[in-house]
């Protein structure tokens, strides 16, 4: 089977545990959804949640149309777009899917909650399609811009965190097994998936660290260091090649 239906299948499993069925869904993410998402816009932008493709992928072709024309007709409701008929409405929808697969529901969702706000402008009873995917520009570089704030503080609190927690921790680690600054460092800290990368230059000491005893050494110290309350995995590596998961 290829990767790309592997992966598709992956997906359709976690949306549909999560959200249900189509109808369900629909029931679900609705555009009343868009208020708590308005409140945290971080968590819309940066959360791990299903994007219109995915939507497609759980629910089947023509779905991310089918849920956006419910948001789009809201959005015509509450701004007394009279003059946009269903036609129009349904266009647009299928538009913004067409264009924009990979955005997220909940960025969807800020997105129309901030329309409505008059974000992008006040609309007297008239709003012509191309104002909407005017706006949606305009608020896709909103979103690159609080993605990228979200993304330096986490990078400043992962930076501390290696401070804090993984430095000691390779330090113990040295210690314990007889090895020099020189032998065995921290490569990269990624906060996003809570693994720290030991890297050594020396293939004759990452084959040293990667006997079972000695790795399992160094795996009690990382815990030691580093909690057993985070979902964490410690890597070794030599070159960016070789690699052995050595705590879990």
């Amino acid at each position: 089977m290829p990767a790309r239906r592997v992966a598709v299948a992956q997906t359709k499993v976690v949306i549909l545990s999560k959200y249900g069925d189509r109808n369900q869904f629909l029931s679900r993410v609705n555009p009343s959804a868009q208020i708590p998402f308005a409140r945290v816009p971080e968590k819309a932008v940066t959360g791990d949640y299903p994007t219109l493709m995915d939507i497609n992928g759980a629910y089947g072709k023509d779905f991310d149309v089918e849920w956006l024309v419910v948001q789009v007709n809201d959005m015509a409701t509450f701004t007394g777009a009279r003059n946009l008929s269903e036609y129009q409405q349904e266009q647009l929808a299928r538009t913004i899917a067409v264009e924009y697969p990979g955005l997220k529901i909940t960025e969807l969702l800020l997105f129309f909650h901030r329309f409505k706000t008059g974000r992008y402008g006040r609309f007297y009873g008239s709003v012509d399609p191309m104002v909407v995917t005017t706006a949606l520009r305009d608020f896709i570089r909103e979103r690159d811009g609080l993605r990228d704030a979200v993304s330096g503080t986490e990078a400043e609190q992962w930076q501390q965190w290696a401070e804090v927690k993984a430095l000691p921790m390779v330090d113990a680690i040295r210690d314990e097994l007889g090895l020099t600054a020189e032998q065995i460092y921290v490569g990269d800290v990624n906060g996003y998936q809570r693994k720290v990368r030991l890297s050594t230059d020396s293939r004759e000491v990452f084959q040293q660290l990667t006997t079972p005893d000695t790795a399992q050494k160094a795996a009690t110290i990382a815990r030691q260091h580093l909690g057993e309350d985070i979902r964490l995995v410690v890597w070794l590596n030599i070159g960016g090649g070789d690699g052995l998961i050595i705590t879990e």
